[in-house]
């Protein structure tokens, strides 16, 4: 696995194709966590906020994105299914020729957001 020092190293190294949706993604997820850590985490961008968040890898055709099992409900990956998105578990896949689901994905986060305990002082 090669490794990068910085996000910005790991998407000028993804395929081509996925350049772009991954520029995407992180633009999206910079404005709409403006308090999360942006850092390389096994590999690939990952955004912590009180623990981690969301991340995004590079593939060949798609580009996927990591929120864990336990945010990601049945209900919701039924919704991206029906849009035309493949799921996993805790994850969903972007073709290059999809849109990213910003509606969803921001649905999604702000649901693991106010699941967390506030920290205790």
């Amino acid at each position: 696995m090669k490794k990068f020092s910085n996000v910005d190293a790991y998407i000028s190294a993804a395929p081509p194709g996925a350049r772009g949706k991954l520029t995407e993604l992180r633009q999206f997820l910079r404005s709409i966590l403006p308090e999360a850590e942006e850092k390389i985490w096994y590999g690939v961008p990952f955004y912590h906020q009180g623990g981690e968040l969301v991340g995004f890898a590079a593939h060949a055709r798609h580009v996927s994105v990591g929120l864990g099992a336990s945010a990601f409900p049945k209900d919701q990956r039924a919704e991206l299914e029906k849009m035309g998105y493949r799921t996993g578990q805790g994850t969903f896949q972007i073709r290059f020729d999809q849109e990213v689901p910003t509606a969803q994905l921001r649905r999604l986060l702000d649901a693991k957001l106010k699941s967390r305990k506030p920290a205790k002082r």
